[in-house]
C-alpha cells in the first residue's frame, strides 16, 4: 500500500488526534484468568492435604516454552465522538529447551477498531502493516482486551502446533480454551493475583518449600468454559524478610488429559522448573520467571518495528490528510 492510500484511510476514519503514554505498559488491568465458581480439592488426594515432594530431573529434549510480547504503538481518536482505535504490535515465539534457542517467532501489527467502524485494507506505516480487527466493545477496556485476545489466539495456535508434533509445551499465562487446540500444554502463571484456595489449603501452599507442590485441584469457572487442573509450586524459598508469595507460581493443565498423566506432569514441573529460574541480576521478575522465558521475551521484543519512526510517520500522515481537506 502506498502512503497516499494510507492517508486516504486516515481521512475515511476521521482520525484527527493521536496519543500514547509510554509510562504505562498497559492502559487497564486486564486479567487473563476467570473467577472460579467452584473448586474441587479431592482430585489427587482424598482427605487431608500434605505437600508433595518432587525429585530433581533434567529432561529438556521435547520441551518448548511459548510466549508473546505486545506493545501499544498509538491510539487514534476517530471523528468527534471520542471513540478511539488502537494500533499495536505483538510477537509470539517458541524457545526449545533441548536446542537452547528460539526456534520460531512471528509478529503481527493490528489496528483494533470500535464496533461499527470499518476499514478497507490494512494501514501501512513504513514497514509495519496494521491489519484491522473489530473490538468487542467501544470502551478502552474492550479495545485493549480485543488486542490481547488476538495475541492469545496466535499463542494458542503456536502451542498446538508444537504439541501436535509431540512436544510438551509450557505457555506463559493461563491456558487458552478450547483445550482441543492446545494439546499437552501447561499454563505457567507467575503472578498470584487471585486466591483459588482458602483456609488450611492456602496455609499449606504458603508453607511449600523449594520443589514442593500442592496436590492437584480442579477449577470450575462457568458452564461455557471447561474446568482446568491446577497446582501451586514453589520455585525458590523466601528468606525471612521476603513475602510468602516469593518464588510461588501456579500451573494449569487441560482437563481433557488423563489425571494420571497430569500427575506425571505435575511431578515433572516440580522436579525441573525450580532449576531453570531466572537470576535476580537478570530479571526483575525473578525467581517467578524462568530463564528460558526471559531469553525468549528479549528476542521477541527485538522484532518490534521502530516505534519512534511509526509515530513520527503517523503524525505526518495525519497532518497531510487534514492539510488536503
Amino acid at each position: 500500500m502506498s502512503e497516499i492510500l494510507a492517508i486516504d484511510l486516515i481521512k475515511n476514519l476521521q482520525a484527527h488526534q493521536i496519543w500514547w503514554d509510554d509510562s504505562l505498559s498497559e492502559p487497564v488491568d486486564i486479567r487473563d484468568d476467570v473467577a472460579p465458581t467452584d473448586i474441587e480439592t479431592d482430585v489427587e488426594i482424598k482427605g487431608e492435604w500434605t505437600p508433595i515432594k518432587t525429585d530433581r530431573i533434567d529432561y529438556r529434549r521435547r520441551i518448548v516454552i511459548v510466549d508473546g510480547v505486545r506493545r501499544i504503538d498509538a491510539h487514534l481518536i476517530l471523528g468527534d465522538t471520542g471513540r478511539s482505535a488502537l494500533l499495536g504490535e505483538f510477537v509470539v515465539g517458541a524457545f526449545s529447551l533441548g536446542e537452547g534457542r528460539v526456534i520460531k517467532r512471528t509478529n503481527e501489527c493490528v489496528i483494533i477498531l470500535p464496533p461499527g467502524i470499518h476499514m478497507n485494507g490494512s494501514l501501512k506505516i513504513g514497514k509495519a502493516e496494521y491489519k484491522p480487527f473489530p473490538a468487542v466493545k467501544a470502551t478502552e477496556e474492550g479495545i485493549y482486551s480485543s488486542f490481547i485476545q488476538r495475541m492469545r489466539e496466535k499463542e494458542r495456535d503456536l502451542a498446538y502446533e508444537f504439541s501436535r508434533d509431540g512436544y510438551v509445551v509450557i505457555a506463559d499465562g493461563p491456558l487458552q480454551v478450547p483445550f482441543s487446540e492446545v494439546g499437552v500444554t501447561l499454563g505457567f502463571i507467575k503472578s498470584i493475583r487471585r486466591s483459588y484456595l482458602y483456609g488450611k489449603y492456602w496455609d499449606l501452599v504458603l508453607g511449600l518449600k523449594m520443589g514442593e507442590r500442592s496436590p492437584i485441584f480442579l477449577i470450575k469457572t462457568s458452564e461455557d468454559l471447561p474446568p482446568k487442573y491446577s497446582w501451586y509450586l514453589r520455585l525458590k524459598e523466601p528468606k525471612y524478610f521476603e513475602s510468602p508469595f516469593f518464588g510461588l507460581v501456579r500451573i494449569e493443565a487441560p482437563s481433557n488429559l488423563e489425571l494420571e498423566y497430569v500427575c506425571e506432569l505435575a511431578q515433572f514441573s516440580g522436579g525441573f522448573l525450580p532449576y531453570i529460574v531466572s537470576s535476580a541480576t537478570l530479571s526483575s521478575r525473578a525467581p517467578e520467571n524462568l530463564a528460558p522465558l526471559e531469553s525468549l521475551e528479549k528476542r521477541l521484543r527485538a522484532m518490534f518495528h521502530p516505534v519512534d519512526h511509526i509515530r513520527a510517520t503517523l503524525r505526518r500522515m495525519i497532518a497531510q490528510a487534514y492539510k488536503e481537506v
